[in-house]
């Protein structure tokens, strides 16, 4: 009797339930708490009672009598029972979508779409990988560019620098001119610094002037009579004052006339001769430097070119193993795709890299490599031995006349004759070094070998087609396509269009996800930092870059999403749960019917006005993310579908025989190697893939559909020509925004680590609808439990019970005994 006076009075309590919640949420919880109703419950529990039995004065006439004890009676609800705990309100939902979930889920057609996920976190690992291989294979193109022009330069030094035998001739002839130069600068030295003055009589003076002159030999070889006639006319003092006195007429002042006519002349004659000593000087320093330089130069290049490639090399042989690593990573994803028509496409694609990878003919290039090192070295240390003065003679700065000329002005004055001449110049040629050049290797042709052949032809041999106008044509006309969209783009995650709104300020930190503690999920995506174009290799290389980074999804949710067809069919929680959140909370487009239309009044599945929600077109973003900022929520989502609809587009682009060949086309334009080809075709897929996949979210968010998975029909961005019809039609993978969102939601909801976070978050909206942002703070979900519970003790007298008792001995204080009673129940 007393337990079913207990149950009557909690079921009383449950009877009073939160009507506005049940309305708007389904969701049944007290509309008061136990501790408020405690008073009329100790009536209820009283008046059944008392309806048990009789009043004390008539127990005689009666079996029994029961009386609560004054202040023992307590009600209250159970802890962690509340309607916002998860469990709680997971059992809530579930059994409220049990009869609305399969209705829905039916009308929303999603299983078809979801099979199209099937096997696409694989699909986007190989088209990863193959975007990261080949961008990375314009690096490798610029490495073999670089090679082929340190090849080149190597060949030309082998082309240019002169066989053993020469470079010994050179180094002899080097000797010689050095004396040459030293016997030059003397004699000329001497010519112009000569103030020795030869005696006589002026008349006498100027006949010998006039007569050495007339046998004097060019140049240096007339050097002696040269320094004779500058010492007469030292001697000679005014020679036309010869002409003083005499009569014009007589023919003492024609002879006299006719030598100092001939004196003007040699005079003239031997400023001829010192002009020319001094050019052949100047000359013959300018041709022995830049001679014996030219071979040291070429000498030194060709050791250098050979260090270089053998150091380029090492990085390249390093960089080809990373390659094949990336090569390899892209033929593992390929061998684990599902899909036999990706799985085809993508091994036909790959199988033009193999040979690149088996190909190894470099060592009789490098053999080469070594003996031009060591011959090209020999000759370098072979001439910079070569001394005068004690300076190398190959230095850069050094000049032959900077070393000569003091040398040669010391020793100018002891000079007098031509025999002396050539004593001084032997004597001051001051040469230390080799007198010839000898080696047990020779020069070898690296042109001969394959491997240059290779590279030559094949590598880095742009493409017949090539047209470097034509390429710079579509590399700007892209470039152009792409910004056009970016503008789009950038707009498109500038969620201005719905309420600033932050969740924690407006509750002042009072929702459930507080008072259970939810810690937020990890993922943060955000828009993809699209950079770079078509221009030139880092452009294309940062599009390439932008393409993989903005496929890179949160990887627990791609996975959740390839295997959600399958988690769905295995249980229909995480569907009935995702169809609540749906249908009873507000999204971005939950104002849009998909044909341009605005909703004035969208409605929720219990017909629950949304309009009036807190964060209107904002709350299942927020169970997604969790961020308190109402439109950061909503710009995660969009980089969330972005991200979600690039690797369906990318994965198209690159699968797709039209759009590669027509990739391919534009890549031959760039005059490139090879390589360099494959990665101008992966970035230019980039670039067309951003696009499509730009001009689809600038759908979506206006509540429009667009195809998961695209084909002829429905794929607008096309490189050259359409691929199909162009009817933009939509077949069984048409998504719109908030397939999109319950997507996301359910396969959030299929991870045990994500869903009591979905759940919380849940919480909070309707917390914050159900209390006008705050301003109600009665109706809060925290005082809403769903389980009562009470305890009271009750005085029980009886006569059975009592004559019981004697006979076994227990004595009962004043015939009566008392009941200490607990109760819990809840929905």
């Amino acid at each position: 009797m007393i337990s079913g006076a207990g149950d009557l009075a909690m079921n009383g309590a449950l009877a009073g339930y939160d009507g506005s919640l049940n309305d708007a949420y389904g969701l049944i919880a007290m509309s008061k708490t136990p501790e408020e109703l405690s008073s009329n419950l100790q009536d209820y529990f009283e008046a059944t009672l008392t309806a048990n039995g009789l009043t004390p004065r008539d127990f005689k006439k009666a079996l029994i009598n029961l009386e609560l004890l004054e202040g023992s009676f307590q009600a209250s609800g159970v802890e962690g029972t509340q309607i916002y705990q998860t469990e709680v309100m997971k059992q809530e939902i579930l059994e409220y979508m049990k009869y609305r979930a399969p209705v829905t889920f039916v009308n929303r057609a999603i299983l078809g779409k979801l099979d199209q996920f099937k096997g696409i976190d694989k699909e986007k690992n190989a088209v990863e990988d193959q975007i990261t291989f080949e961008s990375e294979l314009a690096e490798l193109q610029e490495d073999f560019d670089e090679l082929l022009e340190l090849v080149e330069q190597h060949t030309d030094v082998y082309k240019n620098i002169p066989s053993s035998s020469q470079i010994s001739q050179q180094i002899q002839k080097t000797k010689d001119n050095y004396l040459r130069m030293c016997l030059l600068a003397i004699g000329y030295e001497r010519l112009v610094t000569c103030v020795e003055a030869k005696t006589g009589d002026l008349r006498s003076l100027l006949e010998e002037y006039n007569d050495v002159a007339g046998h004097c030999e060019g140049g240096i070889q007339g050097f002696e009579k040269l320094l004779l006639m500058e010492k007469i006319d030292c001697g000679m003092d005014a020679p036309y004052s010869l002409l003083d006195g005499l009569d014009t007429d007589s023919d003492e002042y024609r002879e006299i006339q006719k030598e100092l006519s001939d004196y003007e002349s040699n005079l003239e004659m031997w400023g001829n001769q010192l002009e020319i000593i001094n050019d052949e000087y100047k000359e013959l320093c300018s041709a022995t430097s830049i001679q014996i330089k030219r071979i040291y130069n070429y000498a030194l290049s060709g050791y250098s070119t050979a260090q270089n490639i053998e150091i380029k090399m090492a990085e390249m042989k390093q960089k080809l193993e990373e390659c094949s690593d990336l090569y390899g990573d892209w033929q593992e994803s390929i061998s684990a795709l599902d899909s036999s028509d990706t799985k085809q496409e993508m091994s036909e694609q790959s199988k033009k890299y193999a040979p690149f990878f088996a190909k190894d003919n470099t060592d009789e290039f490098m053999q080469i490599i070594e003996n031009n090192k060591q011959y090209y070295g020999e000759v370098k240390e072979t001439l910079e031995g070569m001394e005068f003065a004690g300076k190398q003679v190959v230095a850069e700065d050094m000049d032959p006349k900077m070393v000569i000329d003091p040398l040669a002005a010391q020793a100018a004055a002891a000079v007098n004759t031509q025999k002396e001449l050539t004593n001084q110049a032997i004597a001051i040629n001051d040469w230390k070094g080799p007198y010839q050049f000898s080696t047990a290797i020779n020069k070898k042709d690296i042109e001969t070998t394959e491997f240059v052949k290779y590279l030559r032809e094949e590598l880095c041999k742009p493409d017949d087609s090539s047209d470097k106008k034509k390429s710079k044509e579509k590399a700007k006309e892209w470039d152009d396509n792409l910004a056009e969209k970016l503008k789009e783009y950038v707009t498109l995650f500038t969620t201005m269009d719905i309420d600033d709104v932050n969740l924690q300020e407006i509750s002042k930190g009072d929702l459930p996800t507080n008072w259970l503690n939810a810690k937020l999920d990890s993922q943060d995506p955000s828009s993809a930092n699209i950079k770079g174009g078509m221009s030139d290799k880092n452009a294309r290389k940062n599009i390439s870059g932008s393409a993989t980074k903005a496929m890179n999804t949160d990887d627990s949710t791609l996975n959740a999403l390839s295997g959600l067809a399958d988690a769905i069919h295995q249980g229909a929680e995480s569907v009935y749960m995702t169809e609540y959140v749906m249908g009873m909370l507000s999204y971005y487009t939950v104002n849009q019917d998909g044909k341009g239309n605005t909703i004035e009044n969208p409605l929720s599945l219990s017909n629950d006005s949304l309009k009036s929600h807190e964060i209107y077109r904002a709350e299942v973003e927020y169970v997604i993310w969790g961020d308190p900022d109402a439109r950061d929520n909503v710009t995660k989502t969009k980089a969330m579908i972005f991200a979600i609809q690039f690797v369906c587009n990318t994965i198209f682009a690159f699968t797709n025989g039209t759009l590669i060949g027509d990739a391919t086309k534009i890549a031959n334009f760039f005059p490139v190697g090879v390589l360099g080809r494959a990665a101008i075709k992966a970035a230019l897929l980039a670039v067309v893939s951003i696009i499509e996949t730009t001009e689809d979210l600038n759908q979506l968010v206006k509540g429009e559909a667009v195809d998961l998975r695209k084909n002829d029909n429905n794929w607008e961005t096309w490189i050259i020509k359409k691929g199909g019809s162009g009817d933009k039609e939509h077949g069984m993978t048409a998504v719109k925004y908030e397939d999109y969102l319950w997507i996301i939601i359910c396969a959030q909801l299929t991870i045990s680590s994500t869903q009591a976070g979905i759940l919380a978050r849940t919480a909070d909206c309707i917390e914050l609808n159900q209390t006008n942002g705050k301003k109600n703070a009665e109706n809060t979900l925290r005082t809403r439990f769903t389980m009562v519970k009470l305890s009271a003790d009750v005085r029980t007298d009886t006569f059975f019970l009592q004559k019981v008792g004697e006979q076994n001995g227990t004595p009962v204080d004043g015939n009566t005994f008392i009941i200490h009673y607990k109760g819990i129940q809840g929905y």
